[in-house]
């Protein structure tokens, strides 16, 4: 069993029914669409979607 954290950094927005996957970040000011599946770190002031979770666009 996989038990690292998952860090949710201030001023992040997620979607409804996201998986965000163990030892992930989420990074200040980004934005996780709706269904997304989070595989790897997001970058700051970003928005992310899909599955896996890829770069839309900065914000």
């Amino acid at each position: 069993m996989d038990d690292r954290p998952v860090v949710i950094e201030d001023d992040v927005w997620i979607g409804a029914n996201v998986v965000i996957l163990p030892g992930r970040t989420i990074s200040t000011g980004s934005i996780v669409g709706a269904g997304s599946v989070v595989t790897k770190d997001v970058p700051p002031r970003t928005v992310v979607a899909g599955n896996p979770a890829v770069v839309v666009k900065n914000r």
